[in-house]
């Protein structure tokens, strides 16, 4: 394992820390994750570019005393994917965090987040930071909450009929074969409805186990190596999904860029599960 500052890196697992217990978990699992698909690991901190919660210090002081944190910051969180055999460098750089994290993002770039961060309403920097990121990026963005000792074995994904989730299945099967975990689909399906509610032009849906089977039988047989569970649940998406996560090392969501619309599927289902899920969350553009 090499420390090195560099820049970040194509085919990168890269995760933010800014030296809170969540950044620390989500440190640990990017370095997992990291050996598992056999990439480098790039440890990221954020340093605001405003001289904030200093003000009784010149800028140049209160710039140093900054930059000395964010050295032992990131010092801290390299020793924390010490002894395993993979490539970690860090990075600190200025800006707003949310802008910056979605900057370096880039579809070959998994983006690790922790739950929340530091400060007197750290419960609320879900919301300000990682649901800032989480659906806005280019890449693929995994917030680290809920269990992560110990696999469960199962890798869960969400299926929503009205979406294509080409990339959110591509990720869920690549991570259920490194881990040799179950991949279990789940589609949340209110048995008074006959098509999924979140499209203009909804597919028509009379049977949704048959249709379910149906979308997944090409990735069955693409990969036969992965052990697959379908899942039909009459209940509310998130509701369904925050159960299921409950058995799950990760949960995948695929997500989309339509505007105001893409804007209140993601709101409506994949904040609940953010806030609630019980493993860590892949939100898969």
């Amino acid at each position: 394992m090499s420390e090195q500052t560099g820049r970040i890196g194509a085919g990168s697992v890269v995760v933010a820390t800014d030296g809170s217990p969540a950044a620390a978990a989500a440190v640990r699992w990017a370095a997992d994750e990291a050996v598992l698909s056999g990439r480098p690991l790039r440890i990221l901190h954020v340093q605001p570019s405003s001289v904030f919660g200093l003000p009784d210090i010149p800028p140049p002081q209160a710039e140093e005393i900054r930059s000395t944190e964010s050295r032992r910051i990131l010092e801290e969180a390299a020793g924390l994917a010490a002894g395993r055999d993979i490539d970690v460098t860090t990075d600190n750089i200025l800006g707003e965090v949310a802008r910056a994290l979605r900057e370096i993002s880039r579809p070959d770039v998994l983006l690790v987040l922790g739950r929340r961060g530091r400060g007197r309403f750290a419960e609320l920097l879900l919301g300000s930071t990682s649901l800032k990121v989480a659906g806005t990026t280019e890449g693929p963005v995994v917030v680290v909450r809920g269990d992560t000792h110990g696999p469960r074995g199962e890798i869960v994904v969400a299926v929503a009929f009205d979406l294509d989730h080409g990339r959110a299945l591509e990720f869920a099967f690549a991570e259920a074969r490194r881990r040799g975990a179950v991949l279990r689909a789940v589609h949340a399906w209110d048995v008074g409805e006959v098509f999924t509610p979140y499209a203009e032009s909804a597919p028509v849906v009379v049977d949704p186990a048959e249709t379910l089977a149906d979308l997944l039988a090409p990735w069955r047989a693409d990969n036969p190596d992965v052990k697959v569970a379908e899942e039909i649940v009459s209940d509310h998406p998130a509701a369904a999904l925050t159960a299921a996560s409950r058995r799950a090392d990760l949960l995948v969501l695929g997500t989309h860029h339509r505007g105001a619309l893409g804007n209140l599927v993601f709101g409506s289902v994949g904040h609940a599960v953010l806030h609630h899920a019980h493993c860590p969350v892949a939100i898969i553009p």
